[in-house]
């Protein structure tokens, strides 16, 4: 099943799918502190499952994409015969859904699955919905603001950096800058969500696997300190702007990514960036582990943050004038 999915989502630009057992996130999380300040909740813990094809023993996946994604979602949007207020959150919930589904409505050893998105939207999907389409959600009508954590009573926030933490495949700088780093592609990930499974019965295993080696540091001691001297820098800055970026020192690291995720400016270039919100753009270049093949062209580097729309009509116009 893990190929099937993996293989799937690759196709539509999501090339980022890493298995765990939840209960490795949930150890890291208790072990912080984390739980029992109220900060993050545990995630459920059902048996795993073995993947026979690849040996692989796991319960849920974290799923992403590098760059590759960019392209493949502005053919999408171009086919769309309509507007669409959040394109770029409408295509990843859609598309993952859809995956998901396909790769899942005939297995016969998953019961149901859960989408944790990066918002904190909690979302169940069973067997028994997707075989009845009974599910009747419309994309084209939810607001999908997720990239960020979503401020509700029933908002479920995952730390997707301790998620991938625990796959074993990134290194988290949780003390100074925050930044996740892959030993290939860099800072040039995102997360969009966990899914984790509930296998049927007969196909359940009660043992937990053991947590793979946490990644080395991939990064010199110098450019961590260059990259904790912008990300300070972009604390300070940041403050006097009370409405968009700032008012950020004395924020919990939740609210921080409110504010980086949850705003829209202009951004169509660098020059209308707003300058408060260029340091937190230029954290993620301080790196060198993956710049070079793996970072953002500037159109999907500035969309990212700013979520300006003029970006996605110029992105349009160039694809236009390259057809014709």
């Amino acid at each position: 099943m893990l190929r099937s999915i993996q293989r799937e989502l690759r196709q539509k630009g999501f090339d980022l799918c890493h298995p765990f057992h939840t209960t490795w996130y949930n150890n890291l999380i208790r072990s912080e502190g984390l739980v029992d300040s109220g900060t993050l909740e545990v995630l459920p813990e059902p048996c795993a499952i073995h993947d026979k094809e690849n040996g692989a023993v796991y319960n849920a996946v974290l799923i992403g994409n590098t760059k590759t994604l960019w392209p493949v979602f502005l053919n999408w949007l171009a086919d769309q015969g309509h507007q669409i207020a959040s394109p770029l959150d409408t295509f990843v919930e859609q598309t993952i859904h859809r995956s998901l589904e396909h790769c899942c409505r005939d297995n016969p050893e998953i019961k149901c699955y859960e989408f944790f998105w990066s918002n904190g939207k909690r979302q169940r999907v069973s067997n028994k919905d997707i075989l009845t389409e009974s599910t009747g959600h419309d994309f084209n009508k939810t607001n999908n603001q997720y990239h960020c954590f979503d401020y509700q009573d029933t908002s479920f926030l995952v730390s997707m950096q301790r998620v991938a933490k625990v796959s074993g495949q990134y290194w988290h700088d949780d003390e100074a800058t925050k930044l996740c780093v892959h030993p290939e592609y860099g800072t040039w990930t995102a997360f969009r969500t966990v899914v984790v499974f509930e296998p049927n019965t007969e196909t359940q295993l009660n043992c937990i696997p053991p947590a793979p080696q946490l990644c080395p540091c991939p990064v010199s001691g110098e450019e961590i300190k260059k990259a904790k001297e912008v990300f300070d820098h972009a604390l300070k800055i940041s403050s006097s702007d009370v409405e968009g970026y700032g008012a950020t020192l004395d924020k919990s690291w939740a609210e921080l990514c409110k504010y980086l995720h949850n705003t829209v400016c202009s951004g169509s270039d660098w020059d209308k960036v707003p300058s408060s919100m260029k340091p937190w753009i230029q954290l993620r270049d301080v790196i060198s582990v993956g710049r070079q093949m793996w970072k953002y062209s500037d159109a999907q580097l500035l969309y990212h943050y700013t979520k300006d729309p003029e970006i996605l009509r110029q992105e349009l116009n160039r694809i236009c004038e390259k057809d014709n």
